[in-house]
């Protein structure tokens, strides 16, 4: 077979290469690069801020003491004691600082709970949250712990499970031993350390705030350190009493106050100021009182006063508690009544939640609404929206704002609506799900799929890097106008071995009931630049050395010679000949994995021996090279037709 084109070959890595008919084949890129290296950066930024501030537990020894004996820890602990944060503290105190730190996820799939071997690095800190699990993923987890546990120890990994409230009670016997239980460390040691690291000197002498008065998850107690330190630096002078005082304000339950005032406020007019204030808290005056005529007008309220009757917006902020600042910008007197005053709008008069809905999206589409308002506005709205019986609510918001025509303004209100979602530690778990749900969806428009893509890319991968992949993988099987995620999804691995090898199982693994995707072999294609499989990893290991990874390569291009015609594979399999040519180390890995997977079919080896053969050879070393690297191929074509070998 003679090829009709002049021999090209895809290598290295130095961006997006078309070579020749067939598939573009995506290869490192450097924006993609720096985005990677960025997310990881941010990780270990956080991870670092961490360590610094943490307080060891109650507990936290003979959890250490579980997790070097065995590689694996099934941490236990009550809600806000910390556990994620002491998951990653013990996992850092076991590192060098080479290693990958990266969370695990336990979510069903394909009608399945599974942890591929794929997903766990060699080295790899790695932490699974189940605090939140249900039953039947906490007992599908056990069922699938030991060999998970196999995984750890064949990748000299470490683990902590972060597991469920309950999951002691219904912790299998044999698995006891890897169990340890941490309580919250005393409050007080918490402040006076996050005070310490932000050189704020003398909390310990100073009279404890009443705020620790009562049980608080630590991730209050962080809040609340850092108030003090804003009341500081506002307030240089003071002292502690003061600072704290400034602090305790923020947290102060204005519930009450809020509910009274509305029950006094009687007036559509006073009532609509009363919560576009709140929710354009720091706002200037012009688009507070715009916001409060639009709430007006959309639950269709007609005051038949002239303007002339009408307070003026000084009088009726006074009515409300409110006040202008110099600057023209409208607050409340109080810190946190702002919180409060939209609590109760949306807590406690349900028959506004739909108006209030409807009237958010309106003041997203004002172009005059400065972005930075615009922001703190979706924030709040959104902060109202997290809670077990009203996450549906942000969901349909972010999917009736990426509906129709789509604008910046629109885009940028999703984005931060699920960023301030993703972020939440308590219901992150959920839109991470509803982002999963949404890939899946055959029908997504164009507008939600490049924001949930965004989600992705710059969110969900720094702390859960394999839950990204996976649903960019699933949009990407799904795109049909664009390729907007196999981009994505083909950037994050550029520079990644651990998230190729993730990729590579996802490609070739078998699915419940054995379903395919039939862009799945394209995918493959597109990651399998045999450049990058034979470069050093973080380990100094190529990924091909590894067994796992030769098999899974074989698969692949099987599938990819039984459904994709030699027009679409053709310029892949010649760059892997190339690389297998100037790579003795690596070339019979690499010409095995061809070799296996077209034995079955006659044409493919002919064609790949015709290819082999058609390589440059221009100097006389390259000849010697030559005669080698065909005697290789020749060989081992043979012998997977069965014939003698000479």
């Amino acid at each position: 077979m003679t090829n009709p084109t002049p021999p090209s070959h895809v290598s290295g890595v130095h961006g997006p290469v078309h070579a020749g008919s067939g598939n573009l084949y995506y290869t490192v890129m450097a924006e993609a690069a720096a985005r990677n290296r960025n997310a990881r950066s941010t990780f270990i930024e956080e991870l670092d801020w961490l360590w610094r501030h943490f307080v060891h537990p109650p507990g936290y020894g003979r959890a250490s003491d579980i997790l070097k004996a065995h590689k694996t820890l099934l941490l236990d602990g009550p809600p806000g004691s910390g556990r994620v944060a002491t998951a990653k503290v013990l996992l850092r105190q076991l590192s060098s600082g080479s290693e990958r730190f990266h969370a695990l996820v336990w979510e069903e799939e394909d009608g399945r709970y599974s942890l591929e071997p794929g997903f766990i690095g060699y080295g790899d800190r790695v932490w699974l949250d189940l605090s939140q699990a249900d039953d039947r993923a906490w007992c599908a987890f056990q069922e699938e712990f030991s060999s998970l546990r196999k995984i750890i120890d064949q990748h000299t990994a470490l683990l902590v499970v972060i597991i469920p409230s309950r999951g002691s009670k219904g912790l299998w016997p044999e698995f006891v031993r890897f169990q340890s239980k941490i309580e919250q460390p005393q409050a007080h040691e918490v402040l006076r350390r996050y005070l310490r690291m932000e050189h704020l000197f003398g909390a310990a002498t100073s009279p404890q705030s009443a705020f620790l008065n009562t049980y608080r998850p630590l991730r209050d107690i962080a809040n609340f350190a850092h108030l003090v330190v804003n009341a500081y630096e506002n307030a240089p002078d003071a002292d502690f009493v003061a600072w704290f005082s400034v602090a305790e304000a923020a947290f102060t339950d204005h519930s009450t106050e809020a509910a009274e005032a509305v029950a006094k406020l009687r007036l559509a007019p006073q009532r609509a100021l009363l919560l576009a204030v709140a929710m354009l808290h720091d706002t200037h005056v012009d688009y507070v009182y715009s916001a409060a005529e639009a709430l007006l007008e959309t639950v269709r309220y007609a005051d038949e006063r002239h303007t002339l009757e009408r307070s003026d917006l000084l009088e009726s902020l006074k009515t409300i508690g409110a006040e202008l600042n110099a600057n023209g910008h409208v607050r409340f007197k109080e810190i946190g009544y702002d919180t409060a005053v939209r609590h109760h709008f949306w807590h406690h008069m349900p028959e506004l939640r739909d108006g209030i809905q409807q009237w958010i999206g309106k003041l997203i589409d004002r172009p005059d609404l400065p972005n930075k308002d615009r922001d703190l506005l979706v924030m709040r709205f959104a902060g109202q929206c997290l809670h077990p019986r009203y996450r549906q609510a942000l969901v349909e918001s972010v999917a009736l704002w990426t509906k129709g025509p789509m604008t910046y303004r629109r885009q940028m209100a999703a984005h931060e609506a699920l960023r301030r979602a993703l972020s939440s530690e308590e219901h992150g778990a959920f839109f991470r799900r509803q982002i999963y749900d949404w890939a899946i969806d055959q029908q997504l428009n164009e507008a939600l799929a490049q924001v949930i893509i965004v989600m992705c890319t710059k969110i969900i991968s720094v702390n859960y890097p394999d839950q990204a992949l996976v649903r960019l993988h699933q949009r990407a099987r799904r795109e049909s106008r664009t390729t907007n995620a196999r981009t994505a999804l083909l950037e994050m691995v550029s520079d990644d071995p651990w998230a190729r090898r993730h990729m590579l199982v996802r490609l070739t693994r078998r699915s419940v009931g054995g379903l395919t995707y039939d862009k799945d072999p394209d995918l493959f294609l597109d990651l399998a630049d045999a450049a990058a499989f034979t470069a050093l990893g973080s380990r100094d290991q190529p990924l091909v050395t590894e067994a796992e990874v030769r098999a899974m390569l074989t698969d692949g291009w099987r599938r990819v010679f039984h459904e994709r015609s030699e027009a679409v594979w053709k310029a892949r399999l010649h760059q892997w000949l190339f690389e297998a040519f100037h790579d003795d180390r690596h070339r019979n890995a690499l010409i095995d994995a061809l070799v296996n997977a077209g034995k079955q079919q006659s044409k493919v080896l002919a064609y790949l021996y015709a290819e082999a053969r058609s390589l440059p050879r221009p100097s006389e070393e390259e000849q010697e090279r030559s005669s080698a690297f065909l005697e290789v191929v020749l060989q081992k074509i043979c012998i997977a037709q069965g014939l003698q070998v000479r």
